[in-house]
């Protein structure tokens, strides 16, 4: 369920040959389109029927329809239902919630609504991911093992794991949607000269936020904002958008070592946090932060913490 993160992501640095790919790379959206993404992934279990929508964005569904479905590639309902669905999927294999439980907290009215959409979009029954996990699902099934060879121990080290809260933030960010290695670090430095052009202070912390699970989120669709933090929200532009990151406990892990070998580390991780004796994994989103003040893929010795979304296990009754 972890990402690619930026090791294998960033794996080519910047080049003048390598510009024009930063326009594929990153996603341009109008203002109003990326701040309801913005929106949609903060309120999956709330109202974001096209109605409700259209007044957020100040538009009429009329204009709000065409512009979304121009820029995003899908209708306002089918891209919601996509994710409440696959963030359905991950909280049936995490958490310890029963079906019914899972559709209501994931925006749908009914046990047999849930079922029907959830059986069209993945090809089987919810039920069936809560009893097996992910490897219910055909699209994971299907998934290749990675390729390349594992890197050699010792390129990289990994700190002891602790579980931390972290506090609201707000952060300025970029997206890419598609496969995660397909961003590249020219991504923050874009960020970086946005935020000087701003005013704003050069110490902000860079991050990097996953949102997606690989097998469960098509390769193309798979959502990546490469970010700055922020001390209060602030009006984007058509690439540079705002975005909150609610408070919730990750277990955190320093990586130490290339990008290039965060691949491992989140193999590494993976086993390691299965063990946690007072916490399970909650899903997306995975944050990495950078110690360094700018993201290249070149240097051999880089500070990543790596935090990943966990919640207290529960003792269910009867």
């Amino acid at each position: 369920m972890f990402p690619k993160s930026v090791a294998a992501r960033a794996a080519r640095s910047d080049s003048p040959a390598k510009k024009h790919q930063e326009d594929r790379s990153a996603t341009k959206y109008p203002l109003v389109v990326l701040s309801t993404l913005a929106h949609i992934q903060a309120n999956l279990d709330e109202d974001l029927s096209l109605g409700a929508l259209a007044v957020a964005a100040d538009l009429s569904p009329f204009q709000f329809h065409r512009a979304f479905k121009q820029h995003v590639g899908e209708t306002p309902k089918r891209y919601t239902l996509r994710l409440r669905l696959e963030r359905a999927a991950l909280q049936l294999w995490l958490h310890e919630t029963t079906v019914l439980e899972t559709a209501l907290a994931c925006g749908f009215q009914s046990h047999e609504t849930f079922t029907r959409a959830f059986r069209r979009h993945f090809g089987v029954v919810p039920k069936r991911v809560k009893k097996e996990g992910l490897v219910a699902l055909p699209s994971v099934r299907a998934r290749s093992p990675a390729g390349g060879r594992a890197p050699k121990d010792g390129l990289f080290e990994l700190s002891k794991t602790r579980v931390v809260t972290l506090k609201p933030m707000h952060v300025a960010f970029i997206r890419h949607v598609g496969p995660y290695e397909e961003t590249g670090d020219w991504m923050w430095s874009r960020l970086q000269s946005w935020a000087r052009e701003q005013g704003l202070p050069d110490d902000r912390q860079l991050l990097g936020i996953a949102h997606d699970a690989p097998g469960v989120t098509p390769p193309d669709k798979l959502r990546f904002d490469a970010a700055l933090e922020l001390q209060q929200p602030i009006t984007g532009d058509d690439l540079v958008g705002c975005q909150r990151l609610e408070s919730r406990s990750y277990a955190v892990t320093t990586h130490v070592g290339p990008y290039d070998t965060l691949g491992a580390a989140y193999g590494t991780l993976a086993e390691r946090l299965q063990s946690l004796p007072r916490f399970r994994l909650a899903g997306p989103p995975t944050i990495e932060m950078y110690h360094e003040n700018r993201i290249d893929a070149t240097l051999s010795l880089n500070h990543t913490d790596i935090y990943i979304a966990v919640t207290p296990k529960t003792r269910r009754h009867g």
